[in-house]
């Protein structure tokens, strides 16, 4: 998943507004930093410490989009390596779309 991900990343870079996340949730917090360093993902990995609860993560991978409020607007467990890439590009500029157009939510 990490090299589709960090593609769609880089599809937003230029966009300030959006910050892409990769969230590990080894038990053992010790395990992070030699992934990273094997690793070396193009994003930002931070450890779950407990937000994998929060957003009741039951498979691996499970992709979270929140929107400007916070709230989960888009959501997938699994992926397909064919259309993965397509398919967050698209939840993103829906969640994006709203905001370019000008409209507000109500206060």
């Amino acid at each position: 998943m990490e090299p589709h991900f960090e593609k769609v990343a880089a599809h937003f870079a230029a966009n300030s507004e959006i910050l892409f996340f990769a969230l590990d949730c080894d038990d053992d917090e010790s395990l992070v930093a030699p992934y990273l360093l094997e690793e070396k993902p193009k994003t930002t990995v931070l450890f779950a410490d407990e937000l994998d609860r929060l957003l009741q993560v039951d498979s691996f991978p499970t992709t979270v989009i929140l929107d400007h409020a916070g709230k989960i607007a888009f959501r997938t467990d699994g992926f397909d390596p064919d259309t993965v890439e397509r398919t967050l590009i698209d939840a993103i500029d829906r969640i994006l779309k709203p905001q370019a157009a000008g409209f507000s939510s109500p206060h």
